[in-house]
């Protein structure tokens, strides 16, 4: 008779103690990290029904199959009740009405079968168009925002992994599921009341009187539920961000033996997760208990009722099992929605993280198309009184009141010390960040007034550690212009960048894959690999961020060899320590304490003073000597 069947507890349950709610916050994080019900935001059913809209035609069908599933358990109360007094009724009768009622029960039987076949197919059909939508809604989102946001802790590449996987998945069961549930109890608390108050409204009240306490002890379970998910959820992404960095550089790992030390961690990790299971497990177990404790209780005390109904001649034998059956099968429809509160639970707190993204808007939005294009960039930059700091580090002032201006064609080079800020310089160019106070124009126009996809496609950027993507090197190179990219693009960028050779020397040639990060590669075959993708869109600004830092001499000659032929008239800004990078550059300036303190060419009486660039001389001199 119980429905406790292992899909039906899969299912999403009731949804009668609220929804959270759609987010308009630039942190998601606390409501990931937590946050306590009064102050969490609320996503209301209706987007996330709207959501599922173009589903409709499905829900619909989906919705008759659980109505009629949800009648099939009342109407399996009348039988019940018919088969009982069958066995009361003389030989010759009750082999006949045997017989009939042995039929109803194969013919329920299989529009049982139809009916949950039907339901659950159909609702799995517009759940999963539904994790689909919301994976690729979230990760246009994701990959729009602004680079600032991706320096919150919150917003690691681990914790958007779990939330793009598992967070869309575990939204569907307030949405398919959870309406599937709804439907189907609706149906079957409709039937039942309708056959136990045509049968004996008086004992169908009593009854009825006493299922309310089911439901106080489903809330109370929700009660107690209530922060398990958040906190679990939490703990998961920090145990999946200690597993993504390990395999990401499982080379690192392996060269340290540290195995042992990101297993201990990883363990660590996942043991807030399961302690909070446990937790989760008792309460829902205790719950599930006292549920089936109530309703034998009321089984109790509705056959003592029925029984003095009986014997008053208030009611029959058979009516007493009619109601009983019918609403003890309605009120175990409903009951399980109590043993189903931590999958709703959790599907809140994922809704929740979920619209935190959606609802979210980036402050400097690549997709937006409006803004200023120039139909030709001559590359003249100008830097005016700039102060600068990141979002993630308030207390720390990077630009002061830093001043600089790049003629086209020409090339500047920035030097200082680690952390003075010249990769920031690099970054500020790009927009990646918005400035605190100062502007930055490119041909007299202030950067963030420009479409920014547009500004950015007129620079190309090689930095230190250059970034490969686990395709093939035709895919790599083609992957810096915006469009395809022709065969001759491709060959003439890496003839450029001194890459042709080598790359037509491997055996499958440009359709060789670099492997993850391109760890298949040296670091010069990287760097050239990177610089004929910057160069392949023709960018009138070059952007060279210690792009010859980490080479041997050999490769460092080949690589500077490229970017000398590329940086021929094209407006560049040089981020170097060694000197030979930067002596031939037409301007030579000294970055310190968030200002320009030096400024000229190499052979500028300005830097042969005591200075930084002049002791910056003096050591590649001492270092040849």
């Amino acid at each position: 008779m119980s429905r406790g069947s292992s899909s039906s507890r899969r299912l999403s349950a009731s949804m009668s103690f609220g929804l959270p709610i759609g987010v308009h916050t630039s942190e998601p994080a606390n409501i990931v990290e937590g946050e306590s019900s009064k102050n969490a935001p609320k996503v209301p059913i209706r987007r996330l029904a709207y959501l599922n809209k173009p589903e409709i035609p499905v829900l619909i069908i989906g919705s008759i199959a659980a109505i009629v599933n949800g009648t099939i358990f009342p109407i399996f109360s009348i039988l019940l009740a018919s088969i009982i007094k069958v066995f009361y009724e003389p030989p010759q009768k009750m082999k006949s009405d045997s017989r009939f009622w042995a039929l109803m029960f194969v013919v329920l039987g299989v529009a049982s079968f139809i009916a949950t076949l039907g339901r659950s197919y159909f609702f799995a059909i517009a759940g999963s168009k539904l994790i689909r939508r919301i994976r690729s809604l979230c990760f246009e989102k994701v990959i729009n925002m602004e680079v600032g946001w991706f320096d919150k802790s919150e917003n690691s590449s681990g914790a958007v992994g779990a939330r793009l996987s598992t967070d869309a998945a575990s939204v569907r069961g307030l949405v398919g599921d959870a309406l599937a549930q709804l439907v189907q109890d609706l149906s079957s608390v409709t039937t039942g009341l309708v056959i136990a108050f045509s049968a004996c409204w008086q004992l169908a009240l009593i009854i009825l009187g006493l299922i309310p306490l089911m439901s106080a002890n489903g809330y109370v379970q929700m009660k107690f539920l209530k922060g398990f998910s958040a906190d679990a959820k939490v703990m998961y992404e920090e145990a999946s961000q200690v597993a993504n960095d390990a395999v990401g550089s499982i080379r690192t790992v392996a060269s340290f033996c540290s195995e042992e030390k990101v297993m201990e961690l990883y363990r660590i990790k996942c043991e807030g997760p399961k302690k909070s299971g446990i937790k989760q497990g008792l309460v829902s177990g205790i719950g599930f208990g006292v549920s089936f404790c109530l309703l034998f209780c009321m089984f109790g005390t509705s056959f003592y009722i029925g029984a003095r109904f009986v014997e008053s001649g208030i009611t029959t034998f058979t009516d007493v099992f009619r109601v009983f059956f019918a609403l003890t099968m309605a009120a175990m429809a409903v009951s399980q929605s109590s043993s189903l509160a931590p999958d709703s639970s959790k599907a809140k707190s994922s809704a929740v993280s979920v619209f935190a993204i959606l609802d979210r808007k980036s402050e400097i939005d690549p997709s937006d198309e409006s803004g200023v294009k120039l139909d030709s960039v001559k590359g003249e930059i100008e830097i005016r009184h700039v102060s600068f700091k990141y979002p993630t580090r308030p207390d720390v002032q990077i630009f002061r009141d830093l001043c600089l201006t790049i003629r086209s064609g020409k090339t500047v080079a920035l030097v200082g010390e680690s952390g003075s800020g010249k990769s920031t310089v690099i970054q500020l160019l790009q927009r990646f960040y918005n400035l605190d106070s100062g502007t930055i124009t490119l041909d007299g126009i202030e950067l963030q007034k420009f479409q920014l996809k547009w500004l950015r496609m007129q620079m190309g950027l090689v930095s230190q550690e250059p970034v490969l993507f686990n395709e093939t090197i035709r895919a790599n190179i083609a992957y810096g212009k915006d469009g395809d990219a022709t065969e001759a693009e491709i060959i003439s960028a890496s003839e450029l960048a001194n890459a042709h050779k080598f790359i037509s020397a491997l055996h499958q040639g440009y359709d060789t894959t670099v492997g993850e990060r391109g760890v298949q590669m040296s670091g010069g075959q990287k760097q050239r690999v990177a610089i004929a993708r910057a160069i392949v869109k023709s960018p009138k600004i070059l952007l060279l961020d210690e792009a010859t830092s980490a080479l041997d001499a050999e490769s460092e000659r080949v690589v500077q060899d490229a970017l000398d032929r590329v940086m021929v008239n094209r407006t560049t800004v040089v981020v170097a320590h060694r000197l030979s990078t930067i002596k031939n550059a037409d301007v030579i300036a000294v970055v310190k304490n968030g200002v320009i303190v030096e400024k000229g060419k190499h052979d500028d009486p300005i830097n042969i003073k005591e200075g930084f660039y002049a002791s910056l001389v003096a050591l590649h001199m001492s270092s040849n000597h």
